[in-house]
């Protein structure tokens, strides 16, 4: 008898914690990012352009990891960033949104936190073509976190780090047959429902993501 209690207790205590995995869990783990390209940088901007037509294919994790590293993931000992920003402030979040749901990217930890279990891909864009990609970047400001005395100066140097980032994410994409777009017209209140964002988080860009066709 006391062996079966035994038994349930462990079945319930294992049963109330949650795998560290892909697809269904709280947090995705992503691999490392790569350790070279086989792809110059001549090369990659030669190769860099806007895409609106994505293959079916879903990403895969090592292309989604690369690409996040590059955009704005540590890239020194000292906890720094591959993307500049004012003050070395870190006031630019970019949050990821797949086909089963919306993460927000934790650089440090290279992982992925998720934020919704909803679909919500097609209500953070206006174009058509950003519902088809595989996932959709946004790069979302947090206010409170950048330098400056006025919205106006803020929101420059938000646009700023924001920009670099989007074309880091353009390098790596063309580095890796990926397929991506800056989309300044966004649904800003949408996107803050979606993701459950306060008022102060500012969407400033939206990038879908999808191997080429």
């Amino acid at each position: 008898m006391l062996k079966i209690r035994i038994f349930w207790m462990l079945l319930l205590l294992f049963g109330m914690i949650t795998p560290v995995c892909s697809g269904s869990s709280n947090v995705i783990n992503l691999p490392a990012r790569p350790a070279k390209s086989n792809v110059d940088i001549v090369a990659a901007l030669e190769q860099r352009r806007t895409t609106r037509e994505y293959a079916e294919a879903t990403l895969s994790l090592e292309d989604l990891s690369a690409i996040l590293w590059a955009a704005n993931g540590v890239n020194r000992p000292d906890g720094k960033r591959t993307a500049p920003s004012a003050h070395g402030r870190q006031y630019i979040d970019i949050y990821v949104v797949a086909d089963n749901g919306g993460y927000l990217y934790d650089a440090n930890g290279h992982k992925l936190v998720e934020v919704t279990n909803r679909k919500v891909k097609d209500r953070v864009a206006r174009q058509g073509h950003i519902a088809k990609s595989s996932h959709v970047l946004v790069l979302m400001a947090d206010l409170g976190r950048v330098p400056g005395s006025t919205e106006d100066t803020k929101l420059w140097w938000a646009h700023s780090t924001a920009g670099t980032i989007a074309e880091n994410v353009h390098l790596m994409a063309a580095a890796r047959g990926i397929g991506t777009g800056i989309v300044a017209g966004i649904k800003v209140d949408e996107i803050r429902r979606a993701l459950s964002l306060p008022m102060e988080a500012v969407p400033l860009y939206v990038m879908p993501l999808g191997y080429l066709k």
